[in-house]
């Protein structure tokens, strides 16, 4: 078994964008209990979440780009997924995450300018988190998205 953080280990960012709803007409009986069960725990019964792979970035560069937020609830938000397996970022997240991924890409100066960082990610890392920029911002401004993470 590979351990987290070896070549091949990837932290993969699925979009949510759709449901599918299954629509039938009779619930059974003795299915009655376990619907209204459901449903007052806050779950839809017969509601599919469609994912959609948006993008994958191996553990080593998630981990260094996390380093990079300097918003300590942000920072434990995404290392989430190494406690758990995988977290769920929706619009309550945004407030927080957006800053600090905004705030870690403005640090990062290839042209080595004074109080700048010299680019601490290599140039694909910089893809990654210009692409978690990109997803927070889908989050944000279309309705009914969120994101799952998950270690892959």
């Amino acid at each position: 078994m590979e351990s987290i953080g070896t070549s091949g280990d990837h932290i993969v960012f699925y979009l949510l964008r759709m449901k599918f709803v299954d629509r039938a007409e009779a619930i059974p009986d003795d299915a009655q209990d376990v619907l209204y069960y459901t449903l007052s725990v806050g779950h839809h019964t017969g509601v599919v979440d469609c994912f959609e792979r948006a993008l994958s970035v191996p553990v080593e560069s998630y981990r260094k780009i996390a380093a990079l937020f300097e918003n300590a609830e942000a920072r434990r938000k995404l290392e989430g997924v190494f406690k758990f397996g995988e977290i769920e970022i929706g619009k309550e997240h945004i407030g927080v995450l957006l800053p600090a991924a905004r705030a870690a890409l403005s640090t990062i100066d290839v042209y080595d300018a004074p109080g700048k960082t010299s680019l601490p990610l290599e140039v694909g890392e910089l893809d990654y988190l210009v692409g978690l920029v990109d997803l927070l911002l889908k989050v944000r401004d279309e309705t009914n998205v969120y994101l799952m993470v998950r270690r892959g």
